[in-house]
């Protein structure tokens, strides 16, 4: 009868370990897709943002260039455009927060920007025959500011994401959590 107790006792024993295997390896795979999905969506809004940062010297020369005719009171080159958008973003701008509370909120305030920027200069394209010099040069001098104000913060942004995107899972937030539990007191770093 002992036998048949260590048998019933080796099995469940055996059963539960099953189980806990089981379940902390379903833990980690859907940790490990949430890393891929986080690194993916960083590299593809780094991306995005890029193309636009790239675009910046080119910006400030139009602008520069526009502000020397009006004050040389020449006809503004502006014709209509459609608005521009970014596939990427407005695609899901529900996923943000899978960047974490630091560049999620940098992300939302570059594409805030980027909105602003665009309104401001769709009004300048759309009524800038109705505007009267100085109204015009204000306008097209704080579309230029904005550029200049953001462009640094942007591409830190952009440099961040990059990061991110390659972060490998070892040295992710959750790897740091379960080796900082399990380490037996060794000490280990989070990643920044």
């Amino acid at each position: 009868m002992a036998d048949g107790v260590v048998t019933i006792g080796a099995a469940i024993i055996a059963a539960g370990g099953a189980v806990v295997v089981a379940y902390a390896s379903n833990f980690v795979a859907e940790q490990y897709r949430r890393h891929l999905d986080s690194t993916g969506w960083a590299s593809a809004i780094a991306g995005e943002l890029k193309s636009h940062a790239e675009a910046f010297p080119l910006l400030r020369q139009l602008f520069t260039d526009l502000l020397q005719c009006v004050e040389k009171e020449k006809p503004i080159p502006l014709y209509p455009i459609p608005m521009p958008i970014d596939p990427v973003f407005d695609s899901t701008p529900g996923k943000v927060g899978v960047l974490g509370a630091q560049f999620a909120g940098e992300v939302a305030f570059a594409y805030e920007n980027l909105r602003a920027f665009r309104g401001a200069f769709f009004v300048v394209i759309e009524h800038h025959k109705e505007m009267d010099s100085e109204q015009l040069t204000r306008r097209l001098q704080r579309l230029l500011k904005l550029i200049e104000d953001n462009e640094t913060r942007l591409w830190s942004l952009i440099h961040g994401l990059d990061a991110y995107s390659e972060l490998g899972f070892e040295k992710s937030r959750f790897v740091y959590w379960w080796s900082s539990r399990f380490t037996f007191g060794r000490n280990s770093r989070m990643p920044r």
